[in-house]
């Protein structure tokens, strides 16, 4: 998989107002990751930003990463929104 931009739509997701938003990686996305990874990121085609990409864990073999509201402001998405995401792993 390298350092390849990965592509693809997702929804926004939270479980809770008091929570972060978050976006879940499908394992296909990442390719022979098993641990968490620093990426730049963009939602929507807007400006990268960094985000460390995390596996879910318990027992679950996705990924995700936590949204800010100014990040999802900016990208002009809400939770519950299907959005572009971008990803380029830095290594």
């Amino acid at each position: 998989m390298a350092n390849e931009t990965i592509s693809f739509s997702a929804r926004i997701l939270r479980k809770q107002p008091d929570l972060p938003r978050y976006i879940v990686v499908d394992p296909d996305h990442v390719t022979g990751r098993q641990s968490a990874f620093a990426a730049k990121v963009s939602l929507n085609g807007c400006p990268e930003f960094d985000r460390n990409i995390r596996p879910w864990g318990k027992g679950s073999d996705v990924f995700f990463f936590n949204l800010t509201e100014p990040q999802c402001r900016k990208a002009g998405a809400d939770t519950g929104d299907v959005c572009e995401v971008s990803i380029r792993p830095l290594a």
